[in-house]
């Protein structure tokens, strides 16, 4: 375990997805991008996160609940499969993964349309 550093997990990922590790890096830079870049428009523009942030998590449950009925599958195994509470935990935190990716996906589109409009049809400025 000496050896167990982020360069030996990149190397594992490396070996384990191949040319799918940089696509996955790729989205997951794209996203970062989008949700600082919406935030930032939100905050030029004076305007609150409440509906970005209410749209995406609501996107985001509803992703990962789709997503949690999907994970055994992904497995090749049936909901019977999921015998305790650790296998419901690992497929709950698993769904989480693209749910995350929705929410980002969400906010960013949200928050730069509520950034485009005018005062007072997305929300109160946040004077």
């Amino acid at each position: 375990m000496d050896n167990f550093n982020p360069f030996t997990m990149f190397a594992i990922l490396q070996e384990s997805l191949g040319l799918w590790l940089w696509g996955l890096l790729l989205i997951a830079l794209v996203l970062i991008i989008g949700v600082v870049s919406g935030a930032m428009k939100l905050r030029f523009a004076r305007r609150s996160l409440k509906r970005p942030v209410l749209a995406a998590v609501l996107a985001g449950s509803v992703a990962t609940a789709i997503f949690f009925m999907l994970v055994p599958s992904w497995t090749m195994a049936t909901h019977g499969a999921l015998n305790g509470p650790v296998d419901y935990l690992a497929a709950i935190l698993i769904a989480c993964i693209p749910g995350g990716g929705i929410t980002a996906m969400v906010f960013s589109m949200a928050s730069w349309r509520c950034a485009r409009r005018t005062t007072g049809v997305c929300d109160k400025s946040m004077a």
